[in-house]
C-alpha cells in the first residue's frame, strides 16, 4: 500500500492541486451601516480622497448557518435613509429594496463615534440532531446560552484623523463560530485579523472496529487480526471454512458496535496587513493558517493484487495548510501594475496510517517458499498519508489606458509557479516476508525496507507557466473590439522506477505483501528460448535498458514500471467586439480557438474553434432582454489508444508469439473507445434572460440554460448527446419599507450516456465459437461445444500471426471485443426548487419568514445482453435494467420575530425548521447486512450512510445596541 508517484502529484482531495485549495464555501462579505452613513462626512473632513475599504469586514468566509451573511439582524427598513429612493433599481433593471435604518451612534471624545449591537439568550434544538446531513456545515445547541452574534463599529471623525476599528463574531463556543477584528487608517492603513470554524460530519452511523480513531494506529477490538484460519485434516488452509468463521466474527462483533461519529472541523485564523506606501503606490499582505482535524470513511482494499477483500476503515485527518501572499500595486492613472508572490504550504501531520486488518484474504504472486501459505499471517496495512507539498507563484501583471487612442487598453500578465514535494517513501510492507518468495526469489527481508524503492523520496515537481496578452479599443462610439492571446503549460519533472534493487525484479508489491504485479520473462515454450528462467532479468540490477537489450517477451505487458508524467500545454487566441445597433441595444461576437499540445495522452493534440454572439437590450421601459449563443467544435490529430506502452512492462521485450494465458494485458484499451476530454466534441449553449419590470414595485425574472454535448465519433466512452437544461422564475415584490416579498422556482435536468464492452479472452491456439444468442465459448478443437436454445454463428481461431489485429477492436467476432458483449448506461438527473419569503414590519414587531424546498431524483438505466455475459438468471433478476433510482428532498423553513422594546432593546425569536429525506441504493441493506459475501472477496460495509431526519430549533435572544 505504498504510495508510488504513478498514483499521482501532491494529491489531496480536500485541497486540489498541490497546494492550492478548492470547494471552500463562499460568502459575501459585510458592510456596516455605519459606514455608510459616515462616508461622506469623513471624506469632507480629511484631506486627501477616501480610497480605504475597511467597510467590507474582515475576512471572506465569516459566518454560519444562524449568520449566513455574517450578521443576521432582521433591521428596521427606513425609506427616509441617506440615499434611500423609492424603486430603486440597478442599472440592470432590479429592484434595490428599502435601505435598513441607520443605527444611531454615540460619541466617545476626540472625534470618536461608536455603535456595537450583541445577541444572545437561549437556544434549544430538537429532534434527529444527531444526524450528519443535518450537522453537516452547522453546529446548532442542544440547549442553554447561545451568542449569536456581536458587533462593535467606531469612527474618529475629523480632519487628519480617520481611524476606525470593527469587530464581529457570532456562535462563539461552538464548532461553526467565527471572529474578525479590522482597524486602520483610512487613506493610510489597516489590519485585519480573523478566526472561524466550519464543521464537517460525514456520518454518524459509522460502527467502528478499531481502537485509535483520528490517530496514525487503528488497534482492533473483538475481532482478530487476518481472520479465522481454518485447517484441514492434512494441516492446510481451507479457505471456504476460513472465510465462513471470518464472516461470522465480523458480524457478530459489528452488531455489538454503537453508531458512531466521523467529522472533522476546519480552523482557518488569518491577519492581513494594507499599506498606502504613497498615493500611487500600495502594499498588501496576507497570511492564514487552516487545520483539519477529524476522521472520515476510507475505502481500504487488502489482499492480493485486486485485493481480495475491502473494508471502510476510518481514515485520520490532522492537515496544515499555510497560505502567504505578498502584493505591491501601483496606479498612476493610466498605468497599473501589480507584483505578486503566493506560497502555500499543506502539511500532514499523520505521516502514515496503519491499520489491523480483520479480513481473511486471498493472495496472488506471492506464495511459500515450502508448503502453503498462511493468509492469516497478513495482520496489519498500511496507507502512506497524503504527502507534505509545496506551491510557489510569482505573478506580475500589468494594465495601460490610452484614452487618447480610440479609448485602448492594454493589459498582460505573466505568472509561473511549482508545486513539488518530496516525501519519505515508505517501504512496500511492513512484514518481514520470512519464508516467502516471489516468483522463486525470497522475499525475506527484501521488501520490508525503503532500500526496496529505487528511490528514498518521491521527488515530485510540477513546474506551470501562464502569459496572457489583451487589447481593447473603440475605433467608434457604437464599435468596440477586443482580442486576447493565452498560453499556459505544465513541466512534469517527476520520474519513478518501480523495480527492486535489492533483487533486481520489475513491478510493485502490493497490499502490504498479499499481492503483487510484477514482470519477469515469459516461460511459455516458443516465447523465449529455451532454458529461459523466471528470473533472468534480475540480473541487470534495475538498469531499463540492459533488460530491454536482453530482448525476451515478458510474463506480462500490464505491469507498471514507471510512472506517466502527465503535462500539457494551452493556447487561446480570441478576437471579438461590440456594436451598439441603437440606443440601449447591443450586439456582441467572438471567435476563440484553443489548442491543446499533450504529452503522453491518446492525442498529441487537439484544437477547438467557437463562436460566441451575445444581445442586449435595455431600451424598453417594461425591463431587459439578454441572449447568447455559443457553437464550439473540437478535433484533434490521429487517436491512439495505447499510448504508455514505454511506462508498462510490454515495453520490456518483444510481444509474445505462442500460448500464452491472457494477451490482454498486451491489449489494454479496444481502439474505438474514446476519452471524453479527448474526443470529438460538438458544443452547443443557449442562455437567455428576461427581466420585468411588472410594476414600479415588482420585479419578475425569467432565464433559461441549455447546454449540449455531442460526441460525433464515439462509439464507446461517453457517447452521443450529453445534455442539461435549466428552467427559472424569480419573483421580487417590494411595496414598501414595511412589505416585502419574493419567490422562486427553478428546474433542471441532465442526461448522459456511456457505452462500453466487458472483455473476454484472447489466446493464441484458442478457438472462440460464436452464438446466435451472443455468447461466447471457447476450445481448444475446431469443434463447437453444442449450445442449447441457440446456433453457432462463427468459429475463430487466434494464432501468433492474427491476435493483434483479430483482438484489438470490437466485432461480431472478436475473442476479446465481442460486440454480444456490449453494455450501455443512461444517466438522468432530475432536480426542483423552490424557494419563498418576506417580510412584514407590524410596527410592534417585524416578522421575516424563508423556506426552501429542493428535491431531485437521479436513475440509471442499464441495458446489455445477459446470454453473452454469462449472467444467471439469479444476477439477471437482481440487476435488472439498473439500479433503483436515488431520490432525495430537504425542506428548510426559518422564521424570525423581532420585537423593540425600546431604542436600544429588542426580543427575537426564532424558530428554524428542517426536514430532510434521502433514498440512496448504494446503502440499501447495508445496516441489516454489513457482511453480503459467506465465499469468495470479502467486503464489509460499516458506514449505513444518510438517514431521514427532521429537527427543530427554537430561540428566544435578546438584541441589545449601544
Amino acid at each position: 500500500m505504498n504510495r508510488t508517484l504513478s498514483e499521482g502529484l501532491c494529491h489531496d482531495p480536500l485541497r486540489g492541486q498541490c497546494g492550492r485549495k478548492t470547494g471552500r464555501d463562499e460568502m459575501k462579505s459585510w458592510r456596516t451601516t455605519l459606514a455608510l452613513c459616515v462616508s461622506a462626512a469623513v471624506a469632507q473632513m480629511i484631506a486627501v480622497p477616501v480610497r480605504a475599504d475597511s467597510a467590507a469586514g474582515v475576512g471572506e468566509h465569516l459566518g454560519n448557518a444562524l449568520n449566513p451573511l455574517t450578521l443576521k439582524t432582521v433591521p428596521e427598513h427606513d425609506p427616509d435613509g441617506l440615499d434611500a429612493w423609492p424603486d430603486e433599481r440597478t442599472p440592470t433593471g432590479k429592484l434595490l429594496g428599502w435601505p435598513a435604518k441607520v443605527p444611531e451612534t454615540s460619541s466617545a471624545g476626540d472625534g470618536w463615534v461608536y455603535h456595537g449591537q450583541i445577541e444572545i439568550g437561549g437556544m434549544a434544538t430538537g429532534g434527529d440532531t444527531d444526524n450528519a446531513w443535518f450537522r453537516t456545515y452547522k453546529d446548532l445547541p442542544d440547549s442553554g446560552l447561545y451568542l449569536n452574534n456581536f458587533s462593535v463599529q467606531a469612527e474618529q471623525l475629523g480632519k487628519g484623523k480617520g481611524y476606525f476599528f470593527e469587530a464581529l463574531g457570532g456562535g462563539v463556543g461552538y464548532r461553526d463560530q467565527f471572529e474578525g477584528i479590522s482597524l486602520g487608517r483610512y487613506n493610510d492603513w489597516s489590519v485585519k485579523f480573523f478566526y472561524n470554524e466550519t464543521p464537517h460530519v460525514f456520518t454518524n452511523r459509522y460502527r467502528s472496529l478499531w481502537s485509535g480513531v483520528g490517530s496514525s494506529n487503528l488497534t482492533l477490538n473483538g475481532v482478530p487480526a487476518g481472520g479465522v484460519g481454518v485447517k484441514n485434516a492434512d494441516g492446510t488452509m481451507n479457505a471456504t471454512d476460513s472465510q465462513t468463521a471470518t464472516v461470522a466474527g465480523l458480524r457478530s462483533a459489528i452488531e455489538a458496535v454503537e453508531d458512531s461519529e466521523l467529522s472533522l472541523v476546519r480552523e482557518t485564523g488569518g491577519v492581513s496587513f494594507d499599506k498606502y506606501l504613497s498615493s500611487k503606490w500600495r502594499f498588501i499582505g496576507r497570511y492564514s493558517l487552516e487545520h483539519r482535524d477529524g476522521s472520515r470513511p476510507f475505502g481500504a482494499v487488502f489482499g492480493g493484487g485486486g485485493g481480495g477483500g475491502s473494508v471502510e476503515i476510518p481514515e485520520s485527518i490532522d492537515y496544515d495548510t499555510h497560505d502567504i501572499l505578498a502584493m505591491l500595486r501601483f496606479d498612476d492613472g493610466k498605468n497599473s501594475l501589480n507584483l505578486q508572490t503566493n506560497v502555500s504550504l499543506f502539511r500532514n501531520n499523520i505521516d502514515t496510517l496503519t491499520f489491523e486488518n480483520p479480513l481473511y484474504v486471498s493472495t496472488n504472486t506471492v506464495a511459500a517458499s515450502s508448503g502453503v501459505l498462511d493468509p492469516t499471517r497478513f495482520t496489519s496495512g498500511r496507507y502512506d498519508l497524503y504527502p507534505d507539498n509545496d506551491f510557489y507563484n510569482i505573478k506580475a501583471e500589468y494594465g495601460r489606458s490610452m484614452p487618447e487612442w480610440y479609448h485602448s487598453r492594454f493589459t498582460a500578465t505573466v505568472s509561473l509557479s511549482k508545486m513539488k514535494q518530496n516525501d519519505h517513501l515508505i517501504a512496500p510492507t511492513t512484514s518481514d516476508l520470512s519464508g516467502i518468495s516471489i516468483n522463486g526469489v525470497s522475499a525475506e527481508n527484501n521488501w520490508n525496507t525503503t532500500s526496496a524503492l529505487s528511490r528514498q523520496r518521491a521527488g515530485a515537481e510540477i513546474d506551470t507557466r501562464l502569459f496572457d496578452v489583451a487589447f481593447s479599443m473603440r475605433p467608434t462610439d457604437k464599435l468596440g473590439l477586443d482580442t486576447k492571446i493565452r498560453y499556459y503549460e505544465t513541466d512534469n519533472k517527476t520520474d519513478y522506477l518501480a523495480c527492486n534493487p535489492l533483487t533486481g525484479q520489475w513491478g510493485r508489491l502490493l497490499n502490504d505483501g498479499t499481492g503483487g504485479a510484477f514482470a519477469f520473462p515469459n516461460t511459455s515454450a516458443g516465447n523465449n528460448p529455451a532454458g529461459t528462467l523466471a528470473t533472468a532479468y534480475d540480473s541487470a540490477g534495475c538498469n531499463l535498458n540492459a533488460v530491454k537489450a536482453l530482448g525476451l517477451v515478458p510474463s506480462s505487458g500490464a505491469s507498471n514500471i514507471r510512472n506517466v508524467p502527465y503535462e500539457y500545454s494551452k493556447t487561446n487566441v480570441e478576437f471579438g467586439g461590440e456594436y451598439r445597433l441603437a440606443r440601449g441595444q447591443t450586439i456582441t461576437g467572438h471567435i476563440e480557438r484553443e489548442q491543446y499540445k499533450r504529452e503522453h495522452r491518446e492525442r498529441d493534440s487537439t484544437w477547438e474553434d467557437r463562436l460566441k454572439i451575445g444581445y442586449l437590450n435595455r431600451a424598453y421601459q417594461w425591463g431587459t432582454i439578454r441572449g447568447s449563443a455559443e457553437v464550439g467544435r473540437r478535433r484533434g490529430d490521429s487517436y491512439d489508444p495505447d499510448p504508455y506502452e514505454e511506462f508498462f512492462s510490454v515495453s520490456l521485450g518483444p510481444e509474445p508469439t505462442a500460448d500464452v494465458t491472457n494477451l490482454f494485458s498486451w491489449i489494454h484499451a479496444m481502439k474505438s473507445f474514446r476519452k471524453f476530454d479527448l474526443a470529438d466534441r460538438d458544443r452547443l449553449a443557449l442562455d437567455l434572460r428576461l427581466d420585468l419590470i411588472a410594476r414600479h414595485d415588482l420585479d419578475v425574472g425569467i432565464s433559461g440554460q441549455y447546454r449540449q454535448n455531442r460526441f460525433p465519433d464515439s462509439d464507446f466512452g461517453r457517447k452521443d448527446d450529453q445534455t442539461l437544461g435549466t428552467a427559472s422564475l424569480d419573483v421580487n415584490w417590494q411595496p414598501s419599507d414595511k412589505l416585502g416579498l419574493y419567490g422562486y422556482y427553478s428546474y433542471q435536468r441532465s442526461s448522459m450516456t456511456q457505452s462500453s464492452i466487458q472483455p473476454n479472452g484472447c489466446v493464441i491456439g484458442n478457438y472462440y465459437y460464436f452464438y446466435s444468442d451472443g455468447a461466447v465459448a471457447s476450445g481448444s478443437t475446431p469443434t463447437a461445444p453444442a449450445r442449447s436454445g441457440a446456433s453457432l454463428v462463427d468459429t475463430v481461431l487466434v494464432s501468433s500471426g492474427n491476435w493483434s489485429s483479430q483482438c484489438s477492436d470490437h466485432a461480431a467476432n472478436s475473442p476479446l471485443w465481442t460486440e454480444s458483449r456490449k453494455w450501455t448506461v443512461d444517466y438522468d438527473d432530475t432536480n426542483h426548487a423552490v424557494g419563498l419569503g418576506g417580510r412584514y414590519d407590524f410596527g410592534f414587531a417585524r416578522l421575516e419568514l424563508d423556506y426552501s424546498y429542493v428535491t431531485g431524483t437521479s436513475s440509471l438505466d442499464y441495458s446489455y445482453n445477459d446470454a453473452a455475459l454469462g449472467l444467471s438468471s439469479a444476477v439477471v433478476a437482481l440487476a435488472g435494467g439498473g439500479m433503483p433510482d436515488s431520490d432525495y428532498n430537504q425542506h428548510t423553513l426559518g422564521l424570525n420575530l423581532v420585537f423593540p422594546i425600546s431604542k436600544s432593546v429588542a426580543l427575537r425569536a426564532i424558530y428554524r425548521y428542517e426536514q430532510g429525506s434521502v433514498d440512496d441504493w448504494h446503502y440499501a441493506g447495508v445496516a441489516a447486512n454489513p457482511v453480503p459475501t459467506d465465499s469468495g472477496s470479502q467486503a464489509v460495509y460499516l458506514d449505513a450512510g444518510s438517514q431521514d431526519y427532521h429537527d427543530n430549533t427554537v430561540g428566544l435572544l435578546v438584541q441589545v445596541n449601544f
